[in-house]
Order: structure tokens, then sequence, then C-alpha cells
């Protein structure tokens, strides 16, 4: 699942590629739906100007001129992949057909498991994205009494509670854990028994670990479910300290992988406490 790292490069390169744009048109695999629905979906955005991109958590937002925003949220398998012409690619899902004074080219939201969310919005509000996230470690950093206040309140394993998005926005499973490790954290210790001293070490691992996955421009699992809108992978996965890893790189003890509310979880027992 792309995470925030994963989002914030592929939002960070359609700002670079796309506003300006005009959407001529837009194609709809008849299988997938759109939000509000296919027909209106189009009616409202074929013709229309890009203005702007952005993000909130691991939401992806295209403003539209005078009109709304598009929204997109890449779930499990999405992807979002600007071509510059007909190159067919598996699973796509919704094709937008894009020209500017320079060029003309294709922008293609694909998802395998179909999972992911393609919608347009009058305004924010409308979507309700402003009211489901805690703070963005990329944009703003809490005060270590507002974090840790979040964090013991849940009372529930410390990696599950990384992994709500109203306690921090885009964390997902493979920086939740890099952070963990970093921090000298057992992802199954209870949020509630941690200390504050610890809590600024997972406060500031988080944010180390969020803004080396921006550098390398994410992270391409085996699975290569995940690149940019290039279709070039990201190289954060061969920073990895624990997932992935069958030993420690600090003590070299065996990585443990558990699993925590179905999710894989990689700790070294030694070292993580």
């Amino acid at each position: 699942m792309p995470e925030l790292p994963e989002v914030h490069t592929i939002t960070n390169d359609l700002k670079k590629s796309i506003i300006g744009a005009q959407i001529l048109d837009v194609k709809i695999d008849p299988q997938y739906k759109v939000i509000p629905d296919n027909n209106s979906f189009v009616k409202l955005v074929k013709g229309k100007k890009i203005t702007g991109v952005s993000r909130i958590a691991k939401n992806i937002l295209i403003e539209l001129e005078n009109t709304g925003i598009l929204h997109f949220h890449l779930a499990m398998t999405g992807r979002i992949l600007l071509r510059d012409k007909k190159t067919p690619d598996n699973w796509t899902r919704v094709v937008f057909l894009l020209k500017a004074d320079n060029y003309s080219r294709i922008l293609k939201f694909s998802d395998m498991r179909m999972f992911g969310k393609v919608g347009f919005y009058a305004d924010l509000a409308g979507s309700n994205l402003l009211k489901k996230y805690g703070p963005d470690l990329i944009f703003a950093t809490p005060d270590l009494d507002s974090f840790s206040k979040a964090i013991k309140n849940k009372k529930s394993s410390i990696k599950n509670v990384l992994l709500d998005q109203s306690v921090v926005a885009g964390l997902g499973n493979i920086y939740a854990t890099e952070a963990l490790f970093l921090a000298g954290i057992d992802p199954s210790r209870l949020s509630n028994t941690l200390s504050k001293d610890e809590l600024q070490k997972l406060l500031t691992a988080a944010i180390t670990v969020l803004n080396e996955g921006i550098a390398h421009r994410g992270s391409t699992l085996p699975d290569k479910m995940y690149v940019d809108i290039f279709g070039n992978p990201g190289s954060y996965q061969e920073h990895f300290k624990i997932y992935l890893k069958d030993k420690c790189p600090r003590c070299g003890s065996g990585v443990l992988n558990t699993k925590i509310n179905g999710r894989s979880t990689y700790h070294c027992p030694s070292c993580q406490k």
C-alpha cells in the first residue's frame, strides 16, 4: 500500500507536470465506480483546467479552475501514471486526456484490486477529508504533549496506534515499523506504557523515516506495485533497517516477523523493548 512518502512523491511530480493543462476527455472503465457516479463525473470534469495539486495525508487532490477538486486515494494497489502516448497499462480504471500549450498527455488511474477511490467534490468540506486526520509530520510537527496525549489515549499496541490516521496522518505499515526500530520500541508495547522520553524518540524517528522515504522517492516492494507517475520505482527499500530483514543491523540477532492486527511486523527482540 502506498504510504505518505509515495503519495508525497506522486503529488510533487504532478505539481511539476500537469498544472495548467486542460482535461479534454475522460474515459472510465464501466466496472469501476467513481464519485458521485461515472456519467456525472465526466460532465463535471471534462473541459476543466488544472490549477493546483496538493495532498492531505495519503489523499491526492487536483484542483480544477472555478469548479472543484479531483480526489484520488490509492488504497492497496492504486497507481497514477502520466504517459505521452497511448501506452497499454494493466488495470487502467480512469483515463484523462490532458492538453496544454506545449504537450498532450494521458493521465491514468490504475488499480488492480479496485479498493482505491476517485471522486469529484465541489469543495473540501464535501469530501470530509479535513476531519479525519491527525497531524501530518511532513507539514507540521506536533508538540510532544499533544503527541503523547494522542498516543496514550488509544491504549492499544503502539504499532496499531501509529497506523491510526486520526493520531498521525500518512504512516503505514512500512514506515511505522521502521520508526519503531529506530526508536528502539517493541511494536507490541501498549501505547500507554511509553515514557515521555520514548515518545520523543518515536516522534523524531517517525519524522526521520518519512523524510528519508521522500528523499528516496518512496519504497517499491518485491511485488513492484508502487511506481511514480513516470513508471519508475522508489529506492527506499534499499535502505530499510528492519522491514523485510532477517538479521538486526545493530546486534545481529534474528528479526522476528509477527502479525499485529493482521499486518506483518518486523522487530528485533533484543534492541526493541
